[in-house]
């Protein structure tokens, strides 16, 4: 075999360049579209965002709570019960977070700072030594719970 039966090598294609270049256009802008977004002033949401229907359905329900306790011989305890159910129904459909029997450890250990205090205060008055004077505290914090996550 000589030097005359030898075969040149083949020669690569211009489209091979372009296709090259587009996939690391697109690498590259993958890479940095983050700082490009940041660059922009498009900001990360503040949190999770709840639905209208869902505050406003738990706000009444803070309501209900709060005239029941308006009667003539208000049951405090029952009431702070009630409120706890409420503010748990409230983190069950605003996160999906499983509250049907969440403490208050339980919320701070998952990281709901929000709902392990308001939780805390209603344990505070829920099992008290003494018949606990009201709830108004409570309901507050509650409402501001609900208005704060939606």
């Amino acid at each position: 075999m000589g030097p005359a039966e030898l075969v040149a090598p083949l020669q690569i294609s211009p489209a091979w360049y372009v296709a090259v270049s587009l996939v690391l256009l697109i690498a590259l802008f993958n890479l940095f579209a983050p700082l490009i977004r940041l660059a922009a002033g498009a900001t990360e949401a503040a949190g999770p965002r709840v639905p209208i229907p869902v505050r406003s359905t738990y706000l009444s329900r803070i309501t209900t709570v709060e005239t029941a306790l308006g009667t003539e011989s208000p049951d405090v305890r029952d009431a702070a019960r009630q409120l706890a159910k409420v503010v748990r129904d409230f983190a069950h459909d605003a996160w999906g977070v499983k509250a049907e029997h969440l403490t208050y450890r339980d919320a701070a250990v998952a990281g709901l700072d929000d709902l392990a205090a308001c939780l805390l205060g209603l344990y505070e008055a829920e099992f008290a030594e003494t018949e606990p004077a009201g709830l108004r505290a409570q309901i507050a914090d509650a409402r501001k719970l609900v208005a704060r996550w939606s």
